[in-house]
């Protein structure tokens, strides 16, 4: 099968540089070409309504009915969900209300706004969430040709659907847009008119790469690249961004090699609890996928059977390509390995299928693994399955933690 290789990318891409950092949409590039490319992420845009509120719906409620007593206690710690926001990361359900105060305060406004690859940055999704007490609370959406995206910021006169390709970076037009959605948001809603606001401004590619992972370190990893792409990849413009940032990870953007995986570990602790979580893909939205572009399960089925899933150990000590050098990028072309991004004891160290007794479809079910950092391949098998899928649908292989994973987990967090 022919490569498809980075000279293909039209230099009028402004996310042409960031691909190379995320493995799965870059796999997927190099396996069907920017053509296909470009038509996954229009269809991604006008249905990423359905595949967030499926994630939204089930978090919200699981999260009712935990505050409601519907779940026994000893359940609790091992149901996992998608993160009120952004809801890109996977997050048990315990830890979910704690998280989002912590990150986002007791009041609070967030965006997550999706922007084209393939039009300068137009503006393509938005999902806003009012939050109180880490609980949503109110939340509403803008899709592509609502007229909403036709308002404008009231000084500088700018469509709101445009600010992002009028501004010389991702922080000027998150504030611009920031100060739109404000002035909308205490109009519907004035009782809320001094909470704290806070989007996170993401690039469809960047978005696409997160939903295409099945590791929680990966997507907390990818958030991170996404973060730091400018300030320590040396790249034009951020890939993710998150504004203002929440003081725990507003020193993303600057970290160094060093510094990411710190915040890997912080971000693991305060997600999962440091144990992998194999991200759901849900029937329902696999439903949809499979039905507008095949080749999004295709790649998902040969990336299970071929390569495996990434260990978290092998996540922390990862290796990027060394974005900030263009010659690499001259040199691409001929030598493609230049743009990949290099694991340890890969790939015969990533997790197979058989090795947790799972089907592909069980795999994209989700689970809570008994696995860490420190876990290694001779560790895997169907018993480190703490629990299956997610939220209200949630299979519980184990009743308590064993007191090795405890200790573990102790051992993490000192």
């Amino acid at each position: 099968m022919t490569q498809h290789t980075f000279g293909e990318i039209s230099d009028d891409i402004t996310t042409k540089y960031h691909l190379p950092l995320g493995t799965n949409i870059w796999g997927m590039f190099k396996e069907y070409g920017w053509e296909y490319l470009k038509f996954l992420f229009s269809q991604f845009i006008d249905n990423i309504y359905s595949l967030l509120k499926n994630r939204l719906d089930e978090s919200v409620y699981t999260t009712r009915d935990i505050l409601l007593g519907k779940l026994p206690e000893w359940q609790i710690d091992k149901i996992l969900t998608y993160a009120f926001f952004p809801p890109v990361l996977p997050i048990r359900s315990d830890l979910q209300r704690g998280t989002s105060k912590l990150l986002f305060g007791e009041s609070a406004d967030v965006t997550f706004l999706i922007i084209h690859d393939f039009k300068e940055g137009q503006c393509g999704f938005a999902l806003d969430l009012h939050i109180e007490d880490g609980i949503p609370v109110d939340w509403w959406v803008i899709h592509e040709d609502d007229e909403f995206f036709d308002r404008r910021h009231m000084k500088l006169g700018i469509k709101l659907k445009d600010i992002p390709k009028k501004s010389k970076n991702l922080d000027q037009a998150a504030n611009r847009i920031i100060a739109t959605l404000r002035d909308a948001r205490n109009e519907r809603a004035p009782q809320w008119s001094n909470a704290r606001y806070t989007i996170c401004v993401v690039w469809c590619s960047a978005c696409l790469n997160m939903v295409l992972e099945n590791s929680s370190f990966e997507v907390i990893g990818f958030m991170i690249d996404g973060i730091a792409s400018k300030f320590v990849y040396k790249l034009k413009d951020y890939w993710f961004n998150i504004w203002p940032s929440p003081p725990v990870t507003g020193s993303f953007r600057y970290a160094t090699e060093d510094y990411r995986n710190r915040y890997l570990g912080l971000m693991g602790g305060l997600y999962t609890e440091h144990r992998l979580y194999l991200t759901p893909f849900e029937p329902e939205n696999r439903l949809i996928f499979n039905k507008l572009t095949p080749e999004f399960i295709s790649f998902l089925r040969k990336k299970y059977e071929e390569k495996g899933i990434v260990m978290p150990y092998q996540s922390f000590d990862r290796v990027l390509p060394n974005t900030g050098k263009k010659k690499i990028y001259r040199k691409a072309d001929e030598h493609p390995e230049l743009l990949e991004t290099r694991f340890p004891d890969d790939t015969e160290s990533r997790i197979k299928m058989e090795d947790l007794g799972f089907t592909f479809e069980e795999i994209l079910d989700g689970a809570y693994l008994d696995i860490t950092r420190d876990s290694r391949k001779k560790d895997l098998s169907p018993d480190v399955v703490i629990s299956k899928k997610h939220g209200r649908h949630t299979k519980f292989l184990w009743k308590e933690y064993t007191e090795e994973s405890k200790d573990r987990i102790e051992k993490i967090i000192k």
